[in-house]
């Protein structure tokens, strides 16, 4: 029998039926697309940048009107094509005015999102209020790329951006940054000298930010994947670097032995390595030039000849002191001159500028001038006083000497002369590494100008001031120009003051020194323990803001300094502070300087596994709670009879001697009950000492 339908299912029908075709006609907006200030590319493409990141989109109305106040949301795929659920958004709009059948829905101006790289994107509009979608606009080719990108393509031992160096059996690896690509291109050519990327060979497998086991020498390139968009970002999207052979035969001084010079001529030497990412070491009589890392050095006036070599430092693991190059002096010199700059005390009555020379004394002469005047005439060097002039006020003074030898050159000595308005005294610290002992000294005093120059006050002149050290605002009663200090000073806080002597000036107060000294052992403490599974550890050891910190990884027996960024090992972060961050398992030290003391860390094998990270705790509670009661080691030398543990009181008196350690100290077998604050240890293995430090007990 059939069934009538009543009226409420009639007008649900009806409506279903209307809401059916009204999601059917909002289906058909047609795809909507991009466009840069009103205007529709003649084909999809969007290279964008940072001068123009903004797009508006506009997309075709199917035949049913959209009433005004309809929200349209502008969505974007993967750059797979794949929408996401839900999908991501570009920008939202809601229509103020209707849009009539066939008009066009306008999205005003929006950024492109600078992470969208890729060939594939694609393109959608959804209506929430009817929960319908329009056509799609496939296979859209959208690049960001910010053309001011600091790219750095850098090897892993060196900091060098153009050049990096291999020494024999050595390897690199390549890491450019940034490092959030999709895609890397990279490229090799043999030949240094061609910057041509057409040129190079592709290194086919290779596709993200590192290139490893670099052991050929030659030009390599990277290249961002920028696809359809190259054209647009060629040139700025790829970096090219230099790996070249470091030997005697590639690093060498240019000049041959012997170089000849006359004073007046132009002189310099240069190395065949010119890359300003590495350290040239220049060495006169194999004494280092201060001021002289450049691969070009110029030769002074005077005082020029000797034998000289460079130290060319390539990497923390690669350098060549290169073969010496004699340089023959075929003038005279000025021997010895009084400093460039210097002080006219009130309390000396005059001060005495002077020279000394290796000129012929036949014929050589000497004239003084003061502000470009003369103020002693020409005179013959062998001339009672022509070498020397006493001075009573500023200004610049020049000894013009006239050399009666083959090259026939005139020698300037030229000073400065300054009046003081005040003082400023410097110390600082000088360690003896081994004894745990050090001396504060004064480093610098100087003269302040009216100007606010500073010009060191000259070791004959300390005579003329007063010095006093003092431990905080106390006075120690140590009146020399150094304070020595040991382990039982660590922590106080020295200052220097002087004055000159029968004047009103201000004294002068030095910056102020901690005591510190480098503990014979350094542990360093991880946290967590062990790396867990998309996680990162801490590596941290003592902070000074004295010390200077150099991280290494231990990879395959061989040092390698750490350099912050991400590889295809994972990512480090923190050289050169007193603590690190890394997701990548492995061995790790820290080297920590403190003025001319150095000391390596001890070694800390960080697992991805918790329990197995090679850590030794530094301190133990031991308050029965069950948690750090006793001193655990790690499996590798717990229970192991080759393996020897003695702990120390701090009396230096045996707490605790034994093989096979059961990881049951100071719980069960500490002489001392473990009730000192500090003890140390010592951790030998077949007689040969593995670790040691300290443990600190608190209860």
């Amino acid at each position: 029998m059939k069934k009538k339908l009543n009226l409420i299912s009639l007008i649900a029908i009806v409506i279903g039926f209307l809401f059916s075709s009204l999601k059917a006609e909002a289906q058909n907006i047609k795809a909507p697309i991009l466009t840069l200030n009103g205007n529709i590319p003649v084909k999809p493409l969007y290279c964008v940048n940072q001068t123009s990141p903004n797009r508006e989109a506009v997309a075709r109305n199917g035949s049913v009107a959209i009433t005004a106040n309809t929200e349209f949301v502008l969505e974007i795929s993967d750059e797979d094509g794949n929408f996401a659920d839900p999908a991501a958004v570009l920008t939202r709009f809601t229509t103020p005015i209707d849009v009539a059948p066939d008009g066009e829905i306008i999205f005003p101006s929006f950024p492109i999102p600078t992470g969208l790289r890729g060939e594939n994107y694609s393109l959608r509009i959804s209506v929430p209020a009817t929960g319908t979608v329009s056509m799609v606009r496939e296979d859209i080719p959208i690049y960001y790329f910010d053309t001011n990108t600091d790219i750095q393509l850098r090897g892993s031992n060196s900091n060098s951006t153009s050049a990096v160096a291999l020494c024999v059996n050595e390897s690199t690896i390549l890491t450019v940054t940034p490092s959030d690509f999709l895609e890397y291109i990279w490229y090799f050519n043999a030949d240094l000298n061609d910057n041509d990327i057409n040129n190079a060979t592709v290194v086919s497998g290779e596709s993200g930010p590192t290139l490893e086991n670099i052991t050929q020498t030659g030009k390599y390139f990277v290249e961002f994947n920028v696809g359809s968009c190259d054209g647009a970002f060629s040139g700025r999207n790829s970096r090219s670097i230099d790996v070249i052979d470091f030997n005697t035969t590639t690093v060498r001084i240019n000049e041959s032995s012997p170089q000849e010079f006359c004073p007046s001529d132009p002189k310099f030497l240069t190395t065949s390595v010119t890359d300003p990412g590495f350290t040239y070491e220049w060495f006169r009589d194999g004494v280092l030039i201060p001021n002289s890392d450049n691969f070009v050095l110029n030769l002074p006036q005077s005082n020029f000849a000797g034998i000289y070599t460079v130290n060319v430092i390539g990497s923390s693991t690669c350098s060549i002191l290169t073969d010496p190059v004699e340089v023959i002096n075929l003038g005279s010199d000025i021997l010895t001159q009084p400093p460039p700059l210097i002080m006219l005390l009130p309390t000396q009555p005059t001060l005495t500028l002077s020279i000394t020379t290796n000129a012929p004394d036949a014929g050589s002469t000497v004239q003084w001038f003061r502000n470009g005047i003369v103020f002693q005439p020409t005179l013959p060097i062998t001339d009672p006083g022509a070498l020397s002039i006493d001075v009573t006020n500023p200004g610049v003074y020049v000894a013009s000497l006239f050399a009666n030898d083959v090259c026939m050159d005139t020698l300037d000595a030229t000073t400065e002369v300054f009046e003081p308005v005040g003082f400023r005294t410097q110390i600082s610290t000088l360690l003896d590494c081994d004894a745990d002992t050090g001396t504060l000294g004064l480093e610098n005093l100087f003269g302040i100008t009216a100007t606010g120059l500073e010009v060191p006050i000259t070791t004959e002149q300390y005579a003329l001031f007063d010095f006093e050290w003092f431990l905080g605002t106390q006075s120690t009663g140590v009146t020399e120009t150094t304070l020595t200090v040991d382990q039982d000073n660590i922590g106080e806080v020295y200052a220097l003051e002087a004055t000159l002597r029968g004047t009103s000036f201000d004294t002068a107060r030095s910056n102020e020194l901690t005591v510190e000294f480098l503990s014979d052992v350094v542990v360093i403490d991880a946290s967590p323990a062990f790396i867990p599974f998309g996680e990162t550890t801490t590596l941290s050891v003592q902070q000074s803001n004295n010390y200077m910190y150099e991280w290494f990884r231990v990879v395959d027996g061989e040092n390698q300094s750490i350099i912050d960024g991400t590889t295809s090992d994972g990512t480090i972060t923190g050289q050169g502070t007193s603590e690190i961050v890394t997701d990548i398992r492995g061995q790790y030290f820290v080297r920590i300087t403190l003025l001319d003391c150095v000391i390596d860390s001890e070694i800390i094998i960080i697992s991805d596994v918790a329990g197995s990270s090679e850590i030794i705790p530094n301190i133990v509670t031991p308050n029965s709670d069950g948690i750090n009661d006793n001193w655990l080691l790690p499996s590798s030398l717990f229970n192991q009879q080759d393996v020897e543990v003695i702990i120390y009181s701090s009396r230096g008196e045996v707490d605790f001697n034994s093989v096979s350690y059961q990881n049951n100290w100071p719980a069960e077998n500490s002489k001392s009950s473990g009730q000192d604050p500090i003890y140390y240890y010592i951790i030998t293995k077949n007689n040969s000492v593995v670790r040691k430090g300290s443990i600190t007990v608190m209860r």
